[in-house]
């Protein structure tokens, strides 16, 4: 009977501790979700630059949204929509390289590396950038808050 007591304990403890990782497990599980979601966003939005869908756009982006180009100018949504709506911004093409999606709870930072053929107000700005987005999720839905560019410079 001794020899009983330390093995139920030992069980209960194991048990236990089993438990209180679920939690912890169905926390990355829900992460890395939320970034296969982002990840798929991002892609999606290179296309909808080449096809200038600016109500694609605004539907993940948030109202207050903007982005800092490689200029250090601020550009609202906006702006940006006009800019693509107008044509004075145009995307031949636009890939993806790299992402890298981190989540912390209902926010997400993203660092990514792209390459786009396009011209803005009729100058070539094709070329490679480095970007951070910036988003939350509000009511399930992940939603961009920010952006910042920086182009890539060759040495």
């Amino acid at each position: 009977m001794k020899r009983l007591v330390p093995t139920a304990a030992l069980a209960v403890v194991v048990t236990s501790l089993i438990l209180s990782r679920l939690p912890a497990a169905d926390a990355m599980m829900s992460a890395r979700s939320d970034e296969q979601t982002i990840t798929q966003l991002e892609q999606d939005w290179g296309v909808a630059l080449v096809k200038a869908d600016v109500a694609w756009i605004d539907g993940i982006t948030s109202d207050d949204y903007t982005m800092t180009d490689p200029d250090g100018t601020v550009v609202t949504r906006a702006q940006g929509d006009a800019d693509l709506k107008s044509g004075a911004m145009h995307f031949a093409s636009f890939t993806l390289d790299e992402v890298k999606v981190h989540v912390h709870g209902d926010t997400a930072v993203v660092f990514g590396l792209e390459t786009e053929k396009s011209t803005y107000k009729g100058e070539d700005s094709s070329g490679q950038y480095r970007f951070t987005d910036t988003f939350t999720k509000q009511d399930g839905k992940w939603i961009a808050l920010a952006t910042h560019v920086t182009r890539v410079v060759k040495h």
